[in-house]
């Protein structure tokens, strides 16, 4: 039973026919260290550059589980480079006098899902407007083009013959696009977005499988940092994913100590808990994640492993 499992449920998480449910994108835990993966409008939305790179091995004991890496890089276009200010880094989010409104951002990932392969790369324009130094609105609009790529030879079949594996054509590039807009101010911040906008139909051979696409997502992020004490802050947010079909929501509490050091945890509807700890040292963090499902898997799936690094450059 557990060899069965292991083969047949990564294979099938991500290409179904539209009415099922299924995760086509990538899940991050820990989304609230780099909120510019969910939300275009993040994208040079503090003033620094941020460069970081996310590692998750999601159902780590079974073979061919999805599993995700993506760099990602983020600025905002100002008047003076953080090479010649060397101020440091975050003395002042709200303060935008000195930089122009324009952030820019991309990332390159890599996204594996059973006999699935997605390789591809985003690059995002934003536009930030700032009101009397308290609140900030942002605006988001990325492109991306990606490989689409179906391993035939990893793939158990039920039937010997199979239109869609025995196709000659297994890879296709696939354009889509991402917009999103997001507010912050006084410890509050909130945004919405949506991707894979393009709802493509994934054409294989000389065919065209209409029942196999790319479903549009919508996300909602909110957030509030809650000063506890001189030292310690409270974060509470969630990030909520919906489709036509399905529902999930992450529901996150994180625990900050002068800043640098948090601890979390996260509620996913989906029956799973993630939970998280981290540091931030002159500009440069670290953050783990796992998750833990307590569905039908539990006893099967080993858990999911999620690890990011980065940095953090310049003044904003």
């Amino acid at each position: 039973m557990k060899k069965i499992i292991q083969y047949i449920i990564p294979a099938f998480i991500l290409v179904l026919p539209a009415g099922i449910q299924a995760q086509q994108t990538p899940v991050i835990s820990q989304y609230m260290m780099n909120k510019y993966l969910v939300n275009p409008a993040l994208a040079g939305v503090k003033g620094y550059t941020n460069i970081s790179f996310t590692a998750r091995q999601q159902y780590s004991m079974l073979q061919n589980a999805p599993r995700t890496f993506v760099l990602s890089g983020d600025t905002r276009l100002l008047e003076d480079s953080w090479i010649r200010r060397k101020q440091k880094v975050e003395k002042n989010p709200k303060n935008a006098s000195r930089n122009k409104n324009v952030g820019i951002g991309g990332y390159i990932f890599n996204d594996r899902n059973g006999i699935i392969n997605r390789t591809g790369a985003q690059f995002t324009y934003a536009y930030h407007i700032n009101f009397n130094n308290q609140y900030q609105l942002s605006f988001g609009l990325s492109v991306s083009a990606y490989q689409f790529k179906l391993d035939a030879s990893n793939a158990l079949r039920y039937n010997t013959d199979d239109p869609l594996l025995d196709n000659n054509k297994t890879t296709i590039f696939v354009p889509d696009a991402n917009v999103g807009i997001y507010i912050s101010g006084k410890g509050l911040y909130a945004g919405l977005s949506a991707d894979q906008l393009f709802g493509s139909s994934l054409q294989l051979g000389q065919n065209t499988f209409e029942d196999f696409k790319t479903l549009r997502h919508f996300y909602f992020i909110g957030g509030y940092k809650w000063l506890v004490s001189h030292t310690v802050i409270l974060e509470p947010s969630i990030l909520a994913r919906a489709t036509v079909d399905a529902f999930v929501m992450d529901a996150t509490a994180r625990l900050f100590y002068q800043t640098n050091y948090w601890i979390g945890v996260t509620y996913r509807t989906n029956k799973t808990m993630a939970f998280m700890a981290g540091f931030m040292v002159d500009g440069i963090y670290l953050g783990y994640a796992y998750d833990a499902t307590m569905g039908a898997l539990q006893n099967y799936s080993g858990g999911s492993h999620e690890l990011m690094v980065g940095i953090r450059l310049g003044d904003n």
